[in-house]
This record gives C-alpha cells, structure tokens and sequence, in this order.
C-alpha cells in the first residue's frame, strides 16, 4: 500500500451553526440504524479473482500476494483459507473513493497505527472481518464495497478517526444521539457528514501485516470468557514469580497487576458479600503482596504502602504485607508507622521477633540520628541569626 498518499480531509470540528435540519435529521436517523442496517446479509457474496465467495458485491483485487503459506490450523475443510473465531488481524487499512482522484478518506500509515480487529467479535463494518479472512499475512488486498453496504461507515469511521487521532470524549452519546449532533454541527469530520448526506462507493485497501491465530498466540483477557479468565490468573501469578526471579521486576509487577484487574472483573459479575464475591476478594491478598516486593525493588515506596494496605485490608494478621509495609514505611521517613507494624509482625509471628527487634533498634538508632542533624541544623541556624543582630545598621 502506497504511504505517499494523503488524506484529503480535514481533521477540524465545525461548530454546527449554518447546517441544515437536514444533515442533522440524516445523521441521527443513520446512527439509530446503522447496528441492524446489515443483518438480512446471511448469504453474502463476492467476487475476487478467484471467485471466492464471501461478501455481497464486493469485488476483490489483489495488489500485493503473499508467498506465506495458509497459517498452521487455518485450513478450511475443503481446501483453503479459514481463519477460527477470535483470530486476531494486525493490519493497514487505506480508504479511497473512487472519483477521478482516488481521494484517501483515511490511512493508518498517514497515523502511525496498525489496526486490530478479533473475529466474531460483531465489528460494526462487519465486511472487513468477511475481507480480511480472506487474505493472507503479507497480502495486500483492494475491496470495491457498494453504497448498501456502507450506511454504517461515516460513524464508525468517526470513532476510528477519533482513535487514530488520539481524541478523547468527542464521540456521540448513545444517549442523547440527536443533541450530540446538533451540539457538534454534525459527526465534527465534513468529508464524514458529506459520505452521509450522500452515500458513494468507497474502495478499502487492506494490508495484513499479522494474524494471531488462539491457542497459537495468547489470548487477549477483554475477550475471555469467565473460565479462561479464572484458569489464566495462576498461570500469571506463576509467571510473575518467574520473571521476579530472574530479576524482571517491572514485567512481573505487570503480571500480578493483569492477575488482579481479572481478579476485579470477575467479582464484578457476584453481589458484594456472598461467598463467591468474598472467595474473589481475598484471593487478591497473595497478588498485593507480591505486587508490593516488586514495587519495593523499583523504588516505588508509596506504592509499596498502597499495596500492601490493599493486602491488609482483606487480611490484617498477614506478615510478609506488614513487614514490607513496614520497609516501605522506613524508607519514606514514616518511622512510627514502620515500628508499629514490626511490633505487630512480632506478635502474630514469635520465631521473628528477633528480626523484629533487630529491625526496631535500626529504626531507633535511625530516628536518633535524624533528630541530631534537626538539632545541629536549628543550633547553626540560630547562631547565625545571633551574629547577625549584632552588626549595627548602616
């Protein structure tokens, strides 16, 4: 796919004043049908030029082959290509109008970004899944599409733009659709709001850079169902110890961090209280507190402190969460603190109490000479301000 051509739109919003009812009356009404505008298309054709059938009237045209091979476990019963649900496409994608021009509507290498899009995952231009699952990594690939199957596209379009550009809360609200529009003129991108007002058929241009196939690669948790998610945490909370070994210790923070955000969302599904919610909660215990020797290994110390009153919170008798606590306290000046919880390690557990008490004398000895340089400090201060009251004015 060329990268010297340049999208010819303008990435500026408009303030909606001029518009017509109409643009509005259009985008609205689109936005309200374009999720169930391509649900009657079971049997979908179309034409490449190889005949393959797979979306309605939408012709085909290799740019680019792929000398790869069909991808290990994506062979079709009958002979070709057949990616399995949840295959993961890495990919380019450029999108023309077909004037004399070709003017580019968007192109992921004018942002700097790939693309990725999980099958059977409902994208909302469902033919790009249909187009992609039949090209292989390295391909590239132009797809003519008619206008009937594009009444979703200048929205969708808008999000992926949004994306691509980094923008944050300008899409349209669900909710209140109609006054987002009135509020912003329009979708904010007129080449969008004009691909509204009047539909044309647009050619897209895809580049496969890679496909992650399941069970070859891992798979993303947003798209695990609650088993996987709860069959993957030990394997997580495992590699962590693994890579906090070898002395990794930001890549094995990610891990116990991944372990507990997965932890979060499968308590979200149990009411607060009952057993399976209580079971979820403290199995966050051991993740906090190793996330905290982690964090304590990076010098993270007021991390170290959040970590383990997480940890405490669901288990106040756990040692090693008090004893870190009590490390991260004493490096962040907090010695009252760090001594209460070496005094508590202590208790719950004799066989440490002369680590314990080893560790309070330190901290003793630590306070004491902190408290001689406060004095030396405020003594050399006050002798200087001494000497200076008795210089006489000039």
């Amino acid at each position: 796919m060329s990268s010297k051509l340049k999208c010819e739109h303008s990435h500026k919003g408009h303030s909606g004043k001029g518009y017509q009812p109409e643009l509005i009356n259009t985008l609205a009404a689109a936005l309200k049908n374009w999720k169930t505008s391509d649900q009657n298309s079971e049997s979908k054709t179309m034409k490449s030029g190889g005949g393959d059938v797979v979306a309605r009237n939408i012709e085909k045209r290799i740019i680019h082959g792929s000398s790869r091979a069909i991808p290990l476990g994506c062979e079709a019963a009958g002979g070709g290509l057949a990616y399995p649900k949840e295959s993961k496409f890495i990919f380019h994608y450029q999108i023309r109008k077909l004037d004399d021009d070709r003017t580019v509507i968007d192109d992921t290498r004018e942002y700097g970004k790939t693309m990725e899009l999980y099958s059977g995952k409902e994208f909302q231009l469902d033919f790009w899944e249909h187009c992609l699952g039949t090209m292989l990594p390295g391909e590239v690939a132009s797809f003519t599409v008619p206008v009937e199957r594009l009444g979703a596209f200048p929205p969708v379009d808008k999000k992926l733009r949004d994306y691509m550009l980094d923008k944050k809360g300008s899409a349209v609200k669900h909710c209140c659709g109609l006054m987002g529009l009135q509020q912003q003129g329009g979708l904010g991108y007129p080449d969008l709001d004009e691909l509204m007002m009047k539909p044309e058929p647009l050619e897209f241009i895809f580049e496969l850079v890679r496909v992650d196939v399941p069970g070859v690669t891992r798979k993303e948790t947003w798209i695990m169902n609650p088993e996987e998610k709860r069959d993957f945490i030990p394997i997580l909370r495992e590699e962590g110890n693994q890579l906090y070994v070898k002395g990794d210790f930001e890549t094995a923070a990610a891990r116990y961090q991944e372990a507990l955000n997965l932890l979060e969302q499968l308590s979200l599904s149990e009411k607060p209280g009952d057993p399976e919610w209580i079971e979820l909660d403290k199995q966050r215990v051991p993740f906090f507190v190793n996330l905290a020797q982690c964090q304590f290994k990076l010098k993270q110390f007021y991390s170290v402190i959040d970590s383990t009153t997480e940890a405490l919170s669901r288990d106040p008798e756990n040692v090693k969460a008090l004893y870190r606590r009590s490390k991260a306290y004493t490096e962040t000046w907090d010695l009252e603190l760090a001594a209460d919880d070496l005094k508590k390690v202590a208790a719950l557990m004799p066989e440490m109490s002369k680590a314990a008490e080893t560790e309070l004398k330190a901290l003793e000895t630590k306070r004491a000479d902190q408290e001689l340089k406060e004095r030396r400090l405020l003594a050399g201060k006050l002798s200087v301000r001494g000497s200076l009251s008795g210089i006489p004015p000039t």
